[in-house]
Order: C-alpha cells, then sequence, then structure tokens
C-alpha cells in the first residue's frame, strides 16, 4: 500500500515538473519605438518580439488625454498579449514604461521596460533589450 502511494505522488510530482514550460532563450524586443501625435493624445510603439524560435511585428496604440503617460491595452499581437503601465513615481521627468508582453501558448510572460528619455523623438531604442521569460504562476 505505501509502496502504491508512493509512486502515486512521485508520478503527480514529475508530471508537474514536465508540464512547466522551459526556454532555452531570453526574448528580445527588436526595433521598439513609440511615436505620439503633437497633442499627445495617441502614441504608437512599434516593435518585434524574439522568442528565440521566432519573430512577431507589433503595433500597439495608446489613446488617451496624456497618452505618452497613460497605462494601455490589452492588445494582441499575434501569440501575445501586451499591456502598458507608465510611472513617474521617482519624478515625472524620469518617467518609465513598463510594458507587459504575454504568451498565454507557452504560459510565459516578460516585463520590458523603457524610460521616457529613451523613447523620445520616436527613435528606436538600441541598443536591443533582452528579458528572460518566467512562467505564470
Amino acid at each position: 500500500m505505501q509502496i502504491s502511494q508512493l509512486l502515486l505522488a512521485a508520478g503527480l510530482f514529475a508530471s508537474s515538473i514536465l508540464a512547466a514550460p522551459i526556454t532555452s532563450s531570453d526574448w528580445t524586443i527588436l526595433d521598439m519605438k513609440r511615436v505620439c501625435n503633437g497633442e499627445n493624445t495617441s502614441c504608437t510603439w512599434t516593435f518585434g518580439i524574439d522568442s528565440g524560435l521566432d519573430i512577431t511585428d507589433c503595433t500597439f496604440i495608446v489613446e488617451a488625454s496624456d497618452a505618452s503617460h497613460a497605462n494601455g491595452g490589452p492588445s494582441t499581437c499575434g501569440a501575445y498579449t501586451v499591456n502598458s503601465g507608465w510611472s513617474g513615481e521617482f519624478d515625472p521627468t524620469n518617467g518609465f514604461t513598463t510594458l507587459s508582453v504575454a504568451n498565454e501558448e507557452t504560459g510565459q510572460i516578460i516585463w520590458p521596460a523603457y524610460t521616457d528619455e529613451q523613447l523620445a523623438d520616436g527613435n528606436i531604442v538600441k541598443p536591443e533589450q533582452s528579458y528572460p521569460p518566467t512562467a505564470f504562476p
């Protein structure tokens, strides 16, 4: 009786390990760019998501009265769901935006972040930024 319980417990434990997504590479955000209109009521983000397996192009639009400082999403880019949140926590002149880029199919997510200075004037952010994906809890 005890051996069968032990084997059952070991089997359940092993299956939970195998179910956890494992990735062999970081995800890289390619050619990140944010362009806002003159009134700052609409900002269009364009970038690529390189998972190491393929590249997904993404266009993400935030519309608000102060769009460059507004939260945005959700928006779908292929298998990914993208959201954004702006923070001026340390000082509004040192603001930054953190994105969540989630792949529901693989159960993984990254949180790329960019300062307002990096995104200024619609410039492409260089160098590219890479992030290790994390499994959903």
